[in-house]
């Protein structure tokens, strides 16, 4: 047997024993958030999107199935060095959801991470990031430190308002609906919850 073929096989039953493990609210959120990994984020190879990609899940959970969940815009950090990234998760039941790291546009500059439903890791990531709703005081110094130098100071301040944006945008669902609107045609929230049903 391939090796392609092998992995595909474990993750297959990888991904029924997850949902074997959970029932009601919990597995319908399971199943959705697969789907939208199976069937949209990984075939459009869509990155760089997991304030999008969280913000639909929470609010397709919630209209189509009355289900409570909400979008943590915090940050996470590959364990490489004190660089911490913003970065958006979804919380259930106290427990994360997470399809935003494994996809990466650059995974030699960015590392991609697990695909994590309901705490578990359903695929395993090139690094095993840590999860944060603030900044530790190394982070802050270097964000500082780049807020200073002209030559980072136009993206820092950049990241820094989009970071503050998507924060707001997760505490109030008429922002994020403005957002998800403002999607291209091809990642609307249309198209992407298109493959949940």
């Amino acid at each position: 047997m391939g090796e392609a073929k092998s992995r595909r096989q474990s993750y297959e039953i990888a991904r029924q024993l997850l949902l074997d493990r959970h029932e009601g609210q919990h597995r319908i959120v399971a199943e959705s958030a697969i789907n939208l990994f199976d069937r949209f984020i990984l075939p459009h190879h869509f990155t760089g999107a997991c304030y999008q990609i969280t913000m639909t899940l929470e609010k397709y959970l919630s209209e189509a199935h009355g289900i409570v969940s909400r979008t943590i815009v915090g940050y996470v950090n590959d364990g490489t060095d004190d660089i911490m990234i913003s970065h958006a998760w979804l919380e259930f039941d106290g427990m994360k959801v997470d399809l935003g790291l494994y996809v990466m546009d650059r995974p030699d500059v960015t590392l991609p991470g697990a695909v994590i439903i309901l705490d578990e890791t359903l695929r395993p990531g090139a690094a095993e990031y840590s999860y944060h709703l603030s900044r530790p005081p190394a982070s802050i110094a270097i964000v500082n430190q780049m807020l200073r130098d002209p030559s980072t100071a136009r993206v820092a301040r950049r990241k820094e308002a989009e970071h503050e944006e998507m924060l707001a945008r997760s505490r109030d669902p008429d922002l994020r609906d403005i957002y998800l609107a403002g999607a291209p045609a091809q990642s609307s929230f249309a198209s992407m919850t298109s493959v949940l049903r």
